[in-house]
């Protein structure tokens, strides 16, 4: 049985958390972040529902979960699942999204589940910078470079990623 492996590391200089999951077999049940995700799955395949959709998720895909993203995760191969990630909170990609648009807003993705090998390859180099405690001024520029192309490919104003809420039922008194 492979030993899981849970690693999580803090950039100072990014304001942003990056992790690793390696060997998982645990369902992750329905849950949320108050923050952004943007992560991808190296190995293994799950079953993911996100905002009430299904998707098989594997190695290559890149997972982008808005604030408040509502999501599960589970095996559906009997294998395990390797995942890199990165939390974003909303005031870091507050000032992201400012310094690539010009405009103070938060982004939303649009999309859950892409398949992009060069924002991949991206997102990979970055995670790994973090993981190492690089110091260089290239994880800055990949990471705007990474934000960036997110906004531009995926981005929508993010009150559209909000949910609306379901009709008021008034109740006889």
């Amino acid at each position: 049985m492979k030993k899981e492996v849970r690693t999580v590391c803090y950039d100072e200089e990014l304001c942003i958390e990056a992790y690793h999951f390696g060997g998982i077999v645990q369902l992750f049940p329905n849950h949320f972040h108050d923050y952004y995700v943007i992560g991808f799955v190296e190995a293994g395949t799950r079953c993911l529902s996100c905002k009430n959709k299904d998707y098989t998720v594997k190695a290559g895909d890149i997972l982008l979960f808005n604030p408040n993203d509502n999501h599960s995760c589970m095996q559906c191969d009997g294998g395990t699942l390797d995942y890199r990630g990165l939390n974003i909170s909303k005031e870091t990609m507050l000032s992201l999204a400012e310094e690539i648009t010009g405009k103070k807003e938060l982004p939303g993705f649009s999309k859950n589940i892409v398949k992009n090998d060069g924002l991949n390859h991206c997102l990979h180099t970055l995670h790994q910078m973090i993981m190492e405690g690089s110091k260089e001024f290239e994880k800055e520029e990949a990471l705007l470079f990474l934000v960036s192309e997110l906004i531009g490919l995926y981005g929508q104003p993010f009150e559209k990623c909000i949910p609306e809420c379901r009709e008021e039922i008034e109740f006889a008194k």
